[in-house]
């Protein structure tokens, strides 16, 4: 088995419950999301502060009346699923799908632990989804590996799950269907030589988004993934439209723009967390990227907020 760094995260372990009475038009909502990262010596799993319907020990298992959507993106454990039951080793990348009225149960291995980002859905979509094929609960695990598309998607989910929004809800049963979609292209048929090209790509945004906040060579990069820089900047470019570098600062200046939105931390502290030079360096970057300076575009969203 490859060993992958960890993923380093800002995010605090969290889960939000959301009332399942609404659905939204484009037939789907979201009742439930969170993220936690369980490392060893495990503590009992999962934690008993779960509602009562969604709390389960591994001797009995659990069955749910929603979909849920569990990606693990660190460490390894177990996944039990069906009638008769079957076992899978999670391994780093793998999502794995609970489907309604099927028993199930998982838990981190106590040795390694892991970290979970999890999103819990209902409605007509899923079912659509489910009877087309796109998620099946006799494949209920898919190894997509630690695809960058998948990450995104769950760090907009935690965003947005922690704000007091009455559109958030909203917002987090659109980022269902993206994960739906995105698990539909990660499953289409294509070429062994450009699945793995895929895969080297997804692992340089992998890193490049772990490495956010280090001022990253390009061709130590390249090297590290075993390819010349000149043909990994090529195809980088060809499948996300933006050259490495500039993907790394895309991300650093999303990370600013969480920091900003999410917290009262002062631009000159952003900065050193992102590995900026100065927190000048940053303004000049955000401002390029958004048209305003980091402090001008904060007061703008307060001021949005506040309407």
């Amino acid at each position: 088995m490859q060993i992958l760094p960890p993923v380093k995260s800002f995010q605090k372990d969290y889960f939000v419950y959301l009332p399942a009475n609404r659905t939204f038009p484009w037939g789907g909502t979201v009742t439930s999301t969170g993220y936690a990262r369980t490392l060893p010596p495990c503590r009992p799993y999962p934690v008993l502060r779960h509602p009562v319907d969604h709390h389960f020990d591994w001797a009995d298992g659990r069955i749910l009346h929603a979909y849920q959507m569990l990606y693990i993106s660190e460490g390894t454990g177990w996944f039990e699923s069906g009638k008769p039951r079957r076992r899978y080793r999670i391994e780093p990348g793998t999502l794995f799908i609970l489907f309604p009225e099927i028993w199930h149960r998982y838990a981190p291995d106590p040795e390694v632990g892991w970290v979970e980002h999890w999103i819990e859905c209902q409605g007509r979509v899923f079912d659509q989804a489910r009877s087309a094929g796109i998620i099946s609960p006799k494949k209920p695990v898919l190894n997509l590996g630690l695809n960058p598309d998948v990450l995104h998607c769950f760090e907009r989910c935690h965003s947005w799950a922690q704000r007091s929004s009455p559109g958030a809800q909203a917002v987090l049963s659109t980022l269902c269907l993206q994960l739906l979609a995105v698990i539909e292209q990660a499953q289409s048929p294509r070429g062994k030589e450009q699945r793995q090209t895929d895969e080297v790509i997804q692992r340089a945004q992998m890193l490049l988004a772990q490495r956010c906040q280090e001022n990253l060579q390009m061709h130590r990069l390249a090297r590290e993934l075993n390819m010349g820089y000149s043909h990994f900047r090529q195809v980088f470019k060809k499948q996300t439209g933006v050259s490495p570098k500039q993907y790394h600062t895309q991300v650093r200046l999303q990370k600013a723009q969480d920091f900003l939105a999410n917290t009262a931390k002062p631009v000159k502290e952003i900065a050193e967390i992102l590995g900026f030079d100065s927190a000048s360096h940053l303004s000049n970057q955000f401002k390029a990227l958004t048209g305003l300076a980091p402090q001008p575009w904060r007061r703008q969203l307060n001021r949005r907020a506040n309407r």
